[in-house]
């Protein structure tokens, strides 16, 4: 399989059953250890896109923060609820943590530029600005996800009724 972002390889492999007892008691814990996994697999590569396969429609059932609680547990590292803005902002902005996006209801367009290289500025501004413009949208629709190394640029486009529950992960999160 191929990562629609990066064009790499994807080794993202995960089992054909939830490993969890009964997951009748714990409604959210298969995806919880879905979610784990795939931002393991996913964390220091690039961007990413799941369909989960333990999502309903509604995704995560609980509370928006006992999910970064319980996220932060199983990843060893913190987590924190992302309020969404107002509105969505001008242009790309990148943040030093990694994003996390459920989409809960309608759908989403996000823009991922990649993180700025370190090498000098171009001779010519307007080239670098037509190169900040430049990047893959992917669309989100209720029930996916989407991972976003810290970084990376994003300019989200929420669509009418669009709902997600969005996360910082890592030691940059701001707890």
């Amino acid at each position: 399989m191929t990562s629609l972002l990066t064009g790499e390889p994807d080794t993202c492999l995960l089992p054909d059953t939830c490993l969890l007892p009964d997951t009748r008691l714990l409604p959210d814990a298969c995806l919880l250890a879905e979610l784990a996994l795939f931002v393991r697999t996913h964390r220091g590569r690039g961007p990413g896109l799941l369909w989960p396969e333990y999502a309903g429609p509604d995704g995560w059932s609980r509370p928006p923060g006992d999910l970064a609680g319980e996220l932060a547990l199983l990843l060893g590292c913190p987590a924190k609820v992302l309020p969404a803005p107002a509105r969505p902002p001008g242009a790309p902005a990148a943040a030093p943590y990694d994003l996390l996006v459920l989409q809960q209801d309608g759908s989403s367009g996000w823009q991922i530029l990649p993180p700025a290289p370190l090498t000098a500025p171009p001779a010519r501004p307007e080239a670098a600005t037509k190169a900040c413009g430049a990047g893959p949208e992917v669309r989100l629709r209720a029930g996916e996800v989407l991972y976003v190394p810290g970084g990376y640029g994003t300019c989200p486009r929420p669509g009418r009724g669009s709902r997600d529950i969005r996360l910082a992960l890592g030691p940059y999160a701001g707890l």
